[in-house]
């Protein structure tokens, strides 16, 4: 595969082509399935013959280093094995060091000997798990220690230890053409931070209205979210760029040591809901690296629960509009890693259809949260497949699937005489097509599909628009 790096807000491949890249995040967090999806080939190639052409695969510290210093290459092996499949069929791919409540002694993360918790308490009854960010004191410990590089039992510091694993996996992977990036941790968690802020916003809000309840902050009024997210977005953004960005930097060393493929960074673990403090990453002399990807993530607040009939619509755009924002002033292009997560109903389809909507808007690259087994047999994830310009010979400047007409427009600045490859989930709406100028179009039908490519070599240069469907 044409190996893929950063121009400016863009991935662009070999050939200077703008890509865009839609996909699924493949998060196994069973350790007794060996942290990896079972059958994943066989599920990457039901998606690759889908127009999808890019994984969020994760992988685990408990994983990869089982013991202070002592690296699973059986287990990075068997990740390598998935790496190569995927290029077969057409995927990118990048590597998510994944965490949820930080350790697999809660979740899945850290090794447990990398889990200095002090021997606290850890809540075994809550209503949702990440409330154990704020309620746990082991996990909030554990934490704190890794980010103070607090020596693990071989004395040598938690930082330390992370920095020299990622030394391993980016040599093991350096070599592969379809790795696109390597994002050092997911939704770093601020620890004791966390609760010191959230206890600040609170207690500014309940001066003023005693009867708040601090446990359904979805109740606070718009003046209330105002002063909360002031609060918290001060807290958050010191963590950023105080404590996240010197970690994303020390990473960058490790990975620069053995190959120059992309960092992803994205923000702390509140980062959906609040402003990032996110930087560009910078070598030991200071020097701003040019291959990094933006990551965000963002969920509703009904994530996770049962009331999705609550769902906010508005508040997903306003999520991501301040996404943008933060892209614009990065400079730099952008994979939203992790958005939906939606349970399957009647209302799936909507919800994925509106979030289609913003990465058509901001030209953003995806990959959907997460992969549950037996989706790829379920309608109501069926508009997750969608039309979408897979590369483009010049530069994007609009495109619009329209599901119910199974119609994709796109236009572009088109170079002379470029190449430019779109997806379409039917083929059969081919009946229908224009082009703007003239340009000579190729039909690709994946075999044993209905959907297939169309690619589009423009035989002039200028503004080009093609209406498929």
């Amino acid at each position: 595969m044409k190996r893929l790096k950063i121009s400016g807000m863009n991935l662009v491949d070999e050939k200077g082509n703008q890509v865009l890249l839609n996909g699924l995040c493949f998060i196994c967090r069973d350790k007794d399935k060996g942290y990896l999806e079972p059958n994943i080939e066989s599920k990457l190639a039901f998606y690759a013959k889908r127009g999808f052409n890019v994984i969020r695969l994760g992988i685990f510290w408990d994983g990869v280093e089982p013991e202070p210093g002592k690296y699973d290459d059986d287990y990075l092996n068997r990740v390598a094995e998935v790496v190569r499949f995927a290029e077969q069929v057409g995927l990118y791919v990048f590597l998510d060091m994944h965490q949820d409540l930080f350790s697999a002694k809660f979740i899945d993360g850290a090794p447990e000997w990398a889990t200095l918790d002090d021997g606290l308490d850890h809540p075994e009854e809550l209503t949702i798990w990440y409330e154990a960010y704020l309620s746990s004191p082991a996990v909030i410990r554990a934490a704190d220690h890794f980010w103070g590089n607090h020596p693990a039992v071989d004395g040598v510091g938690l930082l330390d230890h992370y920095e020299a694993m990622w030394e391993h996996i980016a040599s093991r992977f350096h070599g592969y053409s379809n790795i696109i990036g390597f994002e050092p941790m997911n939704e770093p968690y601020i620890g004791s931070l966390a609760p010191k802020a959230f206890g600040e916003a609170f207690g500014a809000i309940m001066q003023n209205n005693p009867s708040f309840d601090p446990n359904s902050p979805q109740s606070a009024t718009p003046s209330e979210r105002e002063l909360m997210m002031g609060i918290l977005t001060e807290h958050f953004v010191t963590f950023d760029k105080e404590i996240l960005m010197p970690f994303y930097n020390r990473m960058l060393r490790a990975i620069r040591k053995v190959g120059n493929i992309p960092i992803v960074t994205g923000s702390n673990i509140y980062g959906t809901a609040v402003k990032t403090g996110i930087e560009k990453v910078r070598d030991s002399n200071g020097v701003v690296d040019t291959q990094q990807i933006f990551a965000p993530h963002g969920y509703d607040t009904v994530v996770d629960t049962d009331r999705y009939d609550e769902y906010n619509k508005e508040h997903v755009t306003e999520i991501f509009a301040q996404k943008r924002l933060s892209q614009l002033e990065l400079q730099l292009p952008v994979i939203v890693g992790e958005w939906g997560n939606f349970p399957s109903g009647a209302f799936t389809k909507s919800l994925i259809e509106h979030m289609t909507e913003i990465l058509e808007q901001y030209h953003w690259s995806s990959t959907y949260h997460q992969y549950v087994a037996g989706m790829e047999g379920d309608e109501n994830y069926s508009s997750l497949e969608r039309g979408y310009p897979v590369y483009i010979a010049g530069r994007l400047i609009a495109y619009r699937y329209d599901y119910e007409q199974k119609r994709l427009t796109v236009t572009w600045n088109a170079v002379k005489d470029g190449k430019s490859k779109l997806y379409l989930p039917d083929l059969r709406s081919m009946n229908n097509w224009s082009v703007s100028h003239e340009a000579e179009i190729e039909l690709e039908p994946i075999e044993g599909e209905i959907g297939g490519y169309v690619s589009v070599s423009a035989r002039e240069e200028g503004v080009l628009e093609a209406v498929i469907g």
